[in-house]
């Protein structure tokens, strides 16, 4: 028989996403999935009845037998899969219903912190995944840091180079103690004719107006 892709534990605590946001995005595109499942049933119960109805008019018609013959085959093929395609079905129903109870539950958290344009519109959701990209990938290594701090004593350099990436991400690791607070994001010279050095202008958390400029 056939098995439930995912339970409510897993949508809840094991797909990915560290924020809020990124959350939602995720549980939106199994959701997605999970409708197209859906639309299956029905193209799958309109095929069955396609099939019966040209199997009767083959038999009004006094068609030839081999071609009966290979159409009842067919049909026997294709219900002998059914209660399990069945179940399949009733199984998809409640992951819709775990989804969308899980994504209601998202909405509640993050609508407050939607976004608006210039001309008062809100942000859609792909804009607001977009504006919470830097959020998401400083939790996630802000976590991964956390794991290796605790399995080791300390961070591995490969995930503090990763952090370097972001100063977002490289200001929020200080603030929390994971990076030296007299630790200098180094960054270089615009002119490749002008090697060097110097040190990455102080970066705090992104600003309403840091995400206009973004735009």
């Amino acid at each position: 028989m056939a098995s439930n892709l995912n339970s409510e534990f897993n949508y809840r605590y094991q797909v990915i996403g560290d924020t809020p946001w990124e959350k939602l995005k995720q549980l939106q595109n199994f959701l997605e999935g999970r409708k197209r499942a859906e639309a299956l049933e029905e193209v799958a119960d309109l095929k069955r009845r396609a099939k019966h109805m040209e199997l009767q008019s083959l038999k009004d018609n006094n068609a030839l037998p081999h071609l009966i013959l290979n159409l009842q085959a067919d049909i026997i093929e294709m219900e002998s899969v059914q209660e399990d395609q069945k179940h399949s079905f009733d199984l998809n129903r409640k992951e819709l219903t775990i989804l969308r109870k899980l994504i209601d539950e998202l909405y509640v958290i993050v609508e407050p912190t939607r976004l608006k344009h210039t001309d008062g519109t809100p942000y859609t959701d792909d804009e607001m995944f977009e504006v919470n990209a830097a959020n998401e990938f400083t939790v996630m290594i802000a976590k991964e840091i956390q794991a290796e701090i605790i399995a080791t004593g300390r961070p591995s350099p490969a995930k503090l180079r990763n952090a370097m990436s972001n100063p977002h991400t490289f200001h929020a690791l200080q603030q929390i103690g994971f990076i030296p607070k007299e630790a200098i994001l180094l960054e270089g010279n615009a002119n490749p004719l002008q090697i060097g050095l110097r040190p990455s202008p102080s970066m705090i958390p992104l600003t309403e107006e840091d995400v206009q400029i973004l735009e």
